[in-house]
């Protein structure tokens, strides 16, 4: 490897309440750059992540070269708990945007789980993540690439159906399996036909 209650997806965050100090004291700080490896398909799981600033995502390469997206996190979110269930990675972890993550080895989370408290609480948020990780494989099975976009918009936006995207557009077409000069076109279209607004990465179904 490299390198209060979460109210909203901000581009930074502190512990959950419900995160004992007990835990925090066990957690180890892993400071990542753009582009840094946390850990590679094959590693060894030791653990999970908490995201308190930047953001993270989990890729697998494909045979024939392009990579998929399997989970994306950012401030306020776990990043790779599914690695409680698995001896080792079966995808990439990579630092999307420059973050801090806190570490919670395997032995403490287990012992948290002991404490009804913590253990509802960390199973809402991960329900949380898994409704967005279900939305992603819905909208990657959506043949058109339009489809993909409103679909985002639609499933990630507010509830004034504006999606604020913050990463570069190039990751956006990464989480959408598209091609970066595909998505610009789709965008362009979507905008053309009045179906969209967009100023900048700040996109808004039109009714």
């Amino acid at each position: 490897m490299s390198g209060s209650l979460i109210m909203s997806r901000s581009e930074s965050a502190q512990y959950p309440q419900y995160v004992t100090k007990k835990l925090i004291s066990a957690a180890q700080q892993r400071h990542l750059a753009k582009g840094e490896h946390l850990f590679r398909e094959g590693d060894c799981v030791a653990g999970i992540f908490y995201v308190l600033s930047g953001e993270m995502k989990a890729t697998r390469h494909m045979p024939d070269g392009n990579e998929v997206i399997m989970m994306r996190a950012i401030a306020g979110e776990y990043f790779a708990e599914s690695g409680l269930a698995s001896q080792r990675y079966t995808c990439d972890g990579v630092c999307v945007k420059d973050a801090e993550l806190a570490f919670f080895p395997k032995e403490a989370i287990e012992t948290a789980l002991s404490r009804p408290d913590f253990a509802n609480a960390f199973l809402l948020a991960l329900a949380g993540h898994a409704r967005r990780q279900c939305s992603r494989y819905e909208r990657l099975r959506l043949r058109g690439a339009q489809d993909r976009v409103l679909h985002m918009i639609m499933c990630e936006g507010g509830p004034d159906g504006v999606l604020n995207w913050k990463p570069p557009l190039a990751e956006l077409a990464a989480e959408l399996a598209l091609e970066p000069e595909t998505l610009y076109r789709v965008l362009a279209d979507l905008e053309a036909a009045g179906k969209i607004s967009r100023n900048r990465r700040r996109l808004q179904i039109l009714p």
